[in-house]
């Protein structure tokens, strides 16, 4: 069995470092917009977390735990602590930059979003370096490497595959207090406060009263039940595949469609592809293949109280089950015992804020585009047979583009509510007269709200943009002979590579009650903010692998890395790994001993790896030291 590793593959019985895989056939059938998420539980050593939570949302991987580099991390807020943890990704050869520092949050991932983006049916193979065999990638290796092999045309006539599958998801929720016990447990509070003495504590103003327990027991206003449904997602997959002597190809095209349990969301991706290599002559081939994805995700934005689009579930799950979320048809603030605002979540309204037209809409787009050759040099003089060498060149270039826009609503709260101690928002049952009383419209007081934080500030409309350009050249060269009972292998390969990152964010304040999202239709404020980064990398690096009667196994390799994320001083980094393996099972003693053994393999290794996944330039903002 061969097994993908940095820079070529090997055979898995050679393999001296720990190196894991995935059978590609076992994520084949799983609904899933996300790749991170379908391989939780099927390799060793690599975590995943999250992915699930709502549409569009992208799951992290760790391998072999997380560690202590989020100490390492200066960048900021905004989630980065936890990416700067992830591992590096190469796709077909192509190791996406893992730096960060573009906009707000400045945990951009461009090789975690390009995996996570993958349709299963495109690949060949995954692979996970976890130890010393990932120093083959330097400087980027601290937290691991993940490896993907996309699929080629195999020789054959053309072959056309259609793959499709549709699935639902939901869940049970949390069991919470009904309106019954939710005012006992309230008055039980209240009472045992011992912060509270008997003079502070107004019997009647600030506890749930008889007649109004008594009609809690027949409410159950259930806001998750009421908007919960089950979502449907599909995915669907056509592609074309075939081979001749002298060339091979690989097309496809895969479509993936999701909506939320909750509120307006919905993730759509097209992912597509197309690579032919074709056999110039005896010793040279030609290669050049298309990647990429195009997707669209849109959801409500939601504001009010510090809440966001992503826990519509917690504050529906939250809001006390006696609070109807209407009122003689207006919308009412979740105000408590106290009909006063305590904290922010209290003017969350579902239906107000889904259906006021408040979108955010993201579109991204990412295409690579790789193209090498490859000479056989066994094939021109026959003393040279087992030396090669590649020339690659990719290219990748990734947008993404989001629009928000929010709007000015309004909710209602009441001066005097039902119940001797005027707590309900729902009639009880012989007090009908009263009830008819509180209905008039003096008694309901308008809340005039902005979908903003703390619902104070202006409405806005904001636009978010992204560009990153990198590029990646390689030349390497591979030797691989067997003699008798000796293997060697050789490599050595220069990798050179820029990438260059543009972000800008703009914002104008109070937009017309007619706006269509233009900047034009709105008069307030203007803010802006830009960043921009480049940076390049080269690195030198030589690989050497013996095997003696596929018994005793040795390797080493020493990478050099040059980085201008450092200071000129700094720039240099050398990453040498050594690992030697026994087939233990190999041996004829073992063999006669032990019959119940198939193989047994004993390895161990050493390498230095680093991370450069940082914000570039610090160093020229660093105090200097006293």
């Amino acid at each position: 069995e061969v097994v993908v590793v940095g820079y070529g593959t090997q055979k898995k019985a050679h393999l001296t470092g720990s190196v894991t895989s995935v059978d590609t056939e076992d994520i084949q059938d799983i609904v899933s917009g996300d790749l991170g998420t379908t391989l939780q539980g099927l390799m060793p050593g690599v975590s995943v977390s999250g992915g699930n939570s709502t549409p569009g949302e992208r799951s992290q991987i760790f391998v072999r735990g997380a560690g202590d580099l989020s100490a390492l991390n200066t960048a900021g807020a905004g989630g980065a602590q936890t990416f700067v943890q992830e591992p590096l990704y190469v796709i077909d050869g192509y190791a996406y930059p893992n730096s960060i520092g573009i906009g707000n949050n400045n945990n951009v991932n461009l090789g975690a979003e390009a995996f996570s983006n993958l349709d299963p049916t495109m690949i060949e193979s995954i692979s996970v370096l976890k130890d010393a065999s990932a120093a083959v990638y330097g400087a980027r290796a601290a937290n691991g490497v993940i490896l993907v092999t996309t699929k080629r045309g195999k020789e054959g006539a053309p072959q056309i595959s259609y793959s499709g599958s549709v699935g639902i998801s939901n869940q049970s929720h949390a069991k919470m207090l009904n309106a019954y016990q939710y005012g006992r447990l309230y008055n039980i509070m209240q009472t045992a406060d011992p912060y509270k003495t008997n003079t502070d504590l107004n019997t009647t103003a600030d506890l749930f009263q008889l007649d109004e327990l008594n009609a809690m027991k027949k409410l159950d206003f259930n806001m998750l039940d009421d908007h919960w449904s089950a979502a449907i997602k599909q995915k669907h997959s056509l592609n074309i595949t075939g081979a001749t002597e002298k060339a091979n190809y690989f097309a496809g095209i895969a479509f993936f469609d999701q909506d939320g349990n909750i509120g307006n969301f919905m993730d759509q991706r097209w992912n597509y592809r197309a690579g032919a290599d074709v056999k110039v002559t005896k010793w040279l081939k030609a290669g050049l293949s298309i990647t990429g994805d195009y997707g669209k995700k849109t959801s409500s934005v939601v504001k009010i109280g510090g809440a966001n689009q992503r826990n519509d579930y917690n504050m529906l799950l939250m809001r006390p089950r006696y609070i109807p979320e209407y009122v003689n048809g207006l919308p009412i603030a979740a105000y408590g015992v106290t009909n006063e605002e305590v904290d922010g979540n209290q003017l969350y309204h579902y239906n107000e804020l889904q259906n006021n037209g408040d979108r955010s809409r993201n579109m991204t787009s990412n295409m690579s585009i790789q193209g090498n050759l490859s000479v056989d040099f066994g094939e021109i003089w026959k003393p040279l047979q087992g030396l090669t060498a590649r020339l690659n060149y990719g290219k990748s270039i990734t947008t993404d583009k989001t629009n928000q826009m929010t709007s000015e609503f309004t909710i209602y709260t009441m001066t005097e509510r039902a119940g001797s101690g005027s707590h309900l928002y729902t009639p009880i049952p012989g007090q009908e007269e009263a009830w008819e009383a509180l209905m008039a419209p003096e008694n309901f007081v308008a809340l005039n709200l902005t979908n903003s934080n703390g619902g104070d500030s202006s409405a806005f409309i904001s636009r978010e943009m992204a560009r990153t350009d990198n590029y990646q050249i390689n030349f390497q060269v591979n030797y691989g002979r067997t003699f008798g009972k000796h293997t060697v292998g050789a490599m050595f390969n220069i990798e050179k590579s820029e990438s260059e990152s543009e972000w800008s964010w703009a914002t104008i304040d109070d937009p017309y009650s007619f706006s269509t999202g233009q900047s034009t239709t709105a008069t307030g404020t203007k803010d802006l903010k830009f960043t921009r980064s480049e940076g390049a990398s080269l690195a030198y690096l030589g690989r050497v692998n013996y095997a003696y009667d596929d018994k005793y196994l040795l390797e080493g390799l020493v990478r050099v890395d040059y980085s201008t994320k450092f200071a000129p001083k700094n720039y240099k980094g050398i990453f040498p790994s050594v690992s030697a393996g026994w087939v233990v099972s190999k041996e004829g003693w073992f063999q006669d001993n032990v019959r119940w053994i198939d193989f047994l393999k004993l390895r161990a290794s050493f390498g230095l790896t680093g991370r450069d996944n940082c914000t570039p330039w610090q160093w020229m903002t660093a105090s200097p030291m006293v």
